[in-house]
């Protein structure tokens, strides 16, 4: 199955580490989610270009290797403590090493416009960010024993999945970022998202306006916004669902957990876990991830009973729109040789709980 080095960084970023940022940096876990969604493709984009010159390539293999392989582990534990600050000043100093000095300050401010941070706490996430990516990249390398030269080859093949994983809110400020290349992917996924956009306008406008569509053009628009966010983002699915021009915004969010949020995230670890499942072994492996994920809906489920009816309508979009893609990595892996017998009771259950929330 191909990778997606973008849901490979993203599957780092736990519901509870994105929470402990929050905490440590006293924000929303909602804008880290936003910023993180942000921030991954665009140092993705960077590494990219970087490694399109044989210097750079080199460069960049060489901080992969001397990327400590637990260290998210390490920064999960440090995070809130003595060893928060040594793991951002590593990042910074990694970034400027690869980037130049004005690197960290420029994506700072994209990605603090963006979401409307403060470029100081926006600068410590990303180098916070830093590791993730570079873990990614690691796995691979480790992985497939790759050389710079394939690294570089690597991240080329990736140029579309960095592409469509850049927010379209983000791309006009990525232009100014003064980094090369982002702008021109910023402008690319602005025109991918608009072009979705309006075809889901143009869907969702009928000749004749009947009364009952008053309330099926909201859940059409939340549909096709998930769709997009979910079925070929893999990344955030935003706090809050949008509805039609004019109506109020549907959030959701409980007790404080954002439950669209923690949806993104189990959705991007899930398909990142049926995407590594090749054959029996690794199925096995993949066994405690798969039921990690069963029970992250099952915390959805439970608390979206204290959304309003028009919060759970928009939930149950979210998780109808990204079903497809979903279904379409469990047939895949039920059709490997030898995994159907392991890998079916985990994946059964999880269609029972998605069923479960699209009902909600």
């Amino acid at each position: 199955m191909s990778i997606n080095l973008v849901s490979l960084a993203q599957q780092y970023l736990t519901p509870d580490l994105i929470a402990k940022i929050a905490s440590s940096l006293g924000l929303d876990r909602s804008l880290i989610g936003k910023a993180a969604t942000a921030a991954i493709p665009a140092l993705l984009e960077s590494f990219a270009n970087l490694a399109s010159t044989q210097d750079g390539a080199r460069k960049l293999a060489n901080a992969v290797r001397q990327q400590n392989p637990d260290i998210m582990d390490s920064l999960a534990s440090a995070i809130g403590g003595m060893g928060e600050q040594a793991h951002v000043n590593n990042g910074i100093s990694t970034l400027r090493s690869l980037l130049g000095g004005a690197a960290v300050p420029a994506l700072a401010d994209a990605v603090g416009k963006f979401t409307g941070i403060d470029q100081r706490p926006s600068a410590s996430l990303i180098a916070m960010l830093t590791p993730a990516v570079l873990g990614a990249l690691g796995k691979q390398q480790t992985g497939q024993g790759f050389d710079a030269s394939s690294l570089a080859q690597l991240l080329a093949s990736q140029k579309g999945n960095i592409s469509a994983a850049l927010p379209a809110g983000f791309a006009d400020l990525l232009g100014a970022a003064g980094l090369p290349g982002l702008a021109a992917a910023g402008a690319q996924a602005a025109r991918t998202a608009q072009s979705t956009v309006s075809e889901a306008s143009r869907a969702a406008t009928p000749s004749a306006f009947p009364s009952w569509l008053s309330w099926v053009i909201p859940l059409l628009v939340v549909a096709a916004i998930a769709w997009w966010f979910l079925g070929h983002r893999g990344t955030e699915v935003t706090e809050q669902a949008k509805t039609t021009a004019g109506q109020p915004v549907q959030s959701l969010s409980v007790g404080g957990i954002d439950l669209g949020s923690t949806l993104e995230t189990t959705f991007g670890n899930l398909k990142t876990t049926l995407e590594g499942i090749s054959n029996a072994t690794s199925a096995q492996a993949a066994l405690p991830k798969l039921q990690g994920a069963a029970s992250e809906f099952d915390k959805v489920g439970g608390l979206s009973g204290q959304l309003p009816a028009a919060g759970k309508a928009a939930l149950a979009a979210l998780v109808v729109a990204a079903r497809p893609s979903i279904e379409d990595l469990f047939n895949k892996v039920l059709a490997l040789p030898g995994v159907a017998p392991i890998a079916k009771p985990a994946i059964d259950d999880l269609r029972a709980k998605l069923d479960a929330l699209s009902k909600t």
